[in-house]
């Protein structure tokens, strides 16, 4: 009897501590009708047209694998993994964890701290003031001045990522990328250009109000420091957001008032908007549904962009939509891409 007792013991601590851990699996699939200027309709054509690669038209379809540890006195262990490259017209995936791949430490008290490969604090920080996420048709990335994409991307490799927490609204964050990080494996042979990176990140919000501030340094000789401000203002029937930004590169006007400087490490004419400008952006909720416009006016570079876009919430998980970009793309080669391009899609997202 004493030894059925100890074991039964033995399972109830085991039943705790395992309660204690938690992993899951997560997931975002969009796949819809598009038709780009000078293209044809069809499913998740996105900016394969252009040049690029086959994707969804609202969001970027995505599996991901996240958990969390309990380690005791208010110390967890975190861990995220999250492909993208995936194509539900076809069912083609590339699964490497190249959207996110870290292992992280938090405290209650103290914040998060995240090693490996995680969003940048641009992304972070400026993606809450585009009223309709990072869409295809983004009038924000169209306009090559999203505070998502400096460099490219909404990513950084290799980071050393801190996010305060939340004091009463006001959010800090902070990271840093070494320079051995920045061009070639085990940090041998780097090129004198290349630069530790650091980027800086505050917002607050709290009711209706919501501000950011970010900046990140150049990652080799060439670039430049970038920032962006931000601020949206929610009055219930309508919402209204702001930015401004400067990017990592300056504005070369080529191709048609397209950009041939490219904003990755060392590369050039990959069709990425530099430059500075402003962006506004209003939506509103109309029952299940959400309407709403934004502009971009990217000054460096002399681009002008335009969205159109609609939601309609099935429900938490599952939302129609419809969405028009006008302007430049900077995702794709702007060698191919025409004159005043345009692009317009509709479909469905599924979040699981």
């Amino acid at each position: 009897m004493k030894k059925s007792l100890i074991a039964l013991a033995v399972l109830a601590a085991s039943g705790a501590a395992m309660a204690q851990s938690s992993v899951t699996l997560y997931g975002v699939l969009d796949i819809g009708a598009s038709k780009l200027k000078g293209g044809k309709w069809g499913l998740n054509n996105g900016d394969e047209g252009y040049g690029g690669s086959p994707n969804g038209f609202q969001a970027t379809s995505r599996i991901g694998f996240k958990g969390v540890e309990d380690l005791g006195g208010g110390l967890s262990a975190r861990f995220g993994l999250e492909t993208g490259g995936l194509d539900l017209s076809t069912g083609s995936s590339t699964l490497s964890f190249g959207r996110e791949a870290y292992v992280g430490l938090g405290g209650a008290s103290w914040g998060l701290v995240q090693l490996g490969r995680t969003t940048s604090i641009g992304a972070d920080v400026m993606g809450t003031f585009d009223l309709n996420g990072t869409a295809y048709s983004s009038a924000y990335d169209r306009g090559g001045i999203s505070g998502v994409t400096w460099y490219g991307s909404s990513r950084r490799s290799s980071q050393f990522k801190y996010t305060s927490p939340n004091f009463g609204g006001v959010v800090a964050r902070a990271s840093f990328i070494a320079k051995g990080d920045q061009a070639n494996a085990q940090g041998t042979n780097v090129t004198s250009a290349a630069k530790n990176q650091y980027s800086l990140g505050l917002s607050y919000a709290n009711g209706p109000l919501a501000i950011g501030a970010v900046a990140e340094t150049k990652a080799a000789n060439g670039y430049r420091t970038a920032y962006a401000v931000g601020a949206s203002y929610n009055l219930d029937v309508v919402k209204v957001a702001a930015t401004y930004n400067r990017r990592e590169s300056e504005g070369v006007k080529n191709y048609n008032g397209f950009v041939a400087n490219g904003g990755n490490f060392g590369s050039t004419g990959t069709g990425l908007a530099g430059g500075k400008g402003w962006t506004l952006a209003v939506s509103a909720p109309l029952g299940a549904a959400n309407v709403g416009v934004a502009y971009a006016r990217n000054t460096g570079a002399d681009i002008k962009a335009l969205e159109v876009f609609a939601n309609y919430a099935l429900s938490k998980r599952t939302t129609l939509y419809v969405d028009y970009g006008k302007g430049y793309d900077q995702n794709v080669s702007a060698v191919a891409a025409p004159a005043n391009p345009y692009a317009v899609g509709l479909g469905v997202v599924h979040t699981f």
